[in-house]
């Protein structure tokens, strides 16, 4: 049981403060930013005048080249949309709940049983030479026999799962600040990719960096630099996302109304832990890297699919170890060596959840997201034809930007969803083993659905 809860920090008004740690944050943060943003300057004062001359050589209508202010707008307006969006992502999962998992699984079989049954019509429908091409079954296979595992064995699980679906969306709507995080994380990501480019163009020849050159420890040092303060600033603000959003999951569903200020404040008082958990992931990436490339190294193509599943397995290792760390962390206000130690134990004491998670939830959430790449396609195709006057080749160009804009929309959601659902889930177990108590936000009848499906579910298992 945690000797300290976020919850009380919340009542008190008062919650931890690190000032060093803070402190040591923002000067890698400030050293990589402000790094990044004088490579770009220097790279654009010598190749901007080019940059621009291409561009415009590109013949792109007139409103693109004269306007650029639209661009930002539609950008604004783009971010205004995917929050709407979001909400109504959030009423549907309210809505739908459970629904949503039978739905994803149809959706999924669907999809990898279509590779079999395009490879049927393209030799039309040889099943011998099928037979030869036995691979191709494997995604269809496994997602058959995960979703008759599912609805069988797991059933009161997958129920279960469903009312945390439900209990998601109104999270998400009566707390539509835990979007602002994930959203943000997602610009810093793009921004953060911009700068570490700019420094590697600038501090690496460009003859290195197309292979005619090779590495030198002069040239390499600045760019390990880089990709070290890269990984490390987006894995931390997306941890200190995470937790932010967490924190305002978690004191809702105690039953109090929490502000963004909240989440921020929480987070901070972990602002070490989290520190110390992107550094420990900034390893695990930096030692996926070596594996991949020992890997291609020593056995060539070979030997790069063996270092690249070794790379895979420990990434997905560490992923399930963690699952629970932040939650745990920003909840009780733990270090990270005490959180690690939660999740570790939480995972393996319910191991089928997670997994659940990871299927049938993840593919209902993915319906939503699909959902929106589809609806954005046909506004996209619409919009441009238009604004063309009926030229199908604009109109296929707007198509693609636009299915290129719905990448925003549905990782805001996709992320935002997985947040809030794995911390209710946490507090779901927590509580039901009796380490919270008191009252929450959860409906009377849908908790009392929740403990009846817990009971069942860990009767049958």
């Amino acid at each position: 049981m945690a000797n300290t809860d976020l919850f009380e920090y919340y009542k008190k008004g008062k919650y931890p403060s690190h000032v060093r740690a803070t402190a040591a944050v923002l000067i890698v943060f400030s050293l990589f930013i402000a790094v990044g943003i004088y490579s770009l300057m220097d790279l654009w004062n010598k190749y901007g005048g080019p940059i621009m001359a291409f561009i415009q050589s590109l013949s792109l209508p007139t409103w693109v080249t004269s306007n650029l202010w639209m661009i930002f707008l539609i950008l604004g307006a783009l971010v205004t949309f995917s929050m709407f969006m979001a909400v109504g992502a959030s009423y549907i999962a309210k809505r739908l709940g459970g629904g949503l998992i039978y739905i994803g699984a149809l959706f999924m079989n669907l999809v990898t049983w279509s590779i079999v049954g395009f490879s049927l019509w393209s030799t039309d429908f040889n099943f011998n030479l099928l037979l030869t091409s036995w691979p191709l079954m494997l995604p269809g296979m496994f997602t058959l026999f995960v979703t008759l595992l599912l609805f069988t064995v797991f059933r009161n699980r997958v129920r279960r799962a469903g009312q945390i679906i439900s209990l998601t969306g109104q999270v998400c709507l009566d707390e539509k600040g835990v979007f602002v995080p994930p959203l943000l994380t997602m610009v810093f990501t793009l921004v953060s990719a911009l700068l570490f480019a700019g420094i590697v163009m600038y501090f690496t020849p460009i003859d290195v960096i197309l292979g005619i050159d090779p590495w030198t420890i002069d040239s390499a040092i600045p760019v390990t630099v880089g990709v070290v303060l890269y990984l490390f600033t987006t894995i931390f603000f997306y941890n200190l996302a995470y937790a932010t959003s967490s924190a305002v999951a978690y004191i809702y569903i105690r039953g109090r109304d929490p502000s963004l200020r909240d989440g921020i404040r929480a987070s901070k008082g972990v602002i070490g832990g989290l520190a110390a958990l992107a550094v420990a992931s900034v390893l695990v990436s930096i030692l996926r890297i070596i594996l991949q490339r020992l890997g291609r190294q020593v056995g060539g193509a070979g030997g790069a699919v063996v270092g690249k599943a070794a790379g895979d397995v420990i990434g997905w290792v560490w992923a399930l170890i963690n699952y629970f760390t932040i939650p745990a962390m920003v909840c009780e206000q733990a270090g990270v060596k005490d959180s690690i130690k939660r999740s570790a134990n939480l995972v393996r004491k319910h191991f089928v959840d997670v997994i659940i998670k990871e299927t049938a939830v993840r593919w209902g959430f993915s319906v939503i997201a699909v959902s929106f790449f589809i609806a954005f396609l046909l506004g996209g195709a619409v919009l441009g034809w238009l604004l063309s006057a009926g030229d199908i080749f604009m109109t296929i160009v707007m198509a693609v930007v636009f299915l290129i804009f719905a990448a925003l929309p549905s990782s805001l959601v996709l992320r935002t969803f997985d947040i809030v659902y794995v911390t209710l889930l946490y507090v779901f177990i927590r509580t039901q083993e009796g380490q919270i108590t008191g009252k929450t936000a959860i409906p009377g009848e849908l908790e009392y659905e929740l403990q009846t499906v817990y009971r069942d579910a860990k009767k049958s298992s």
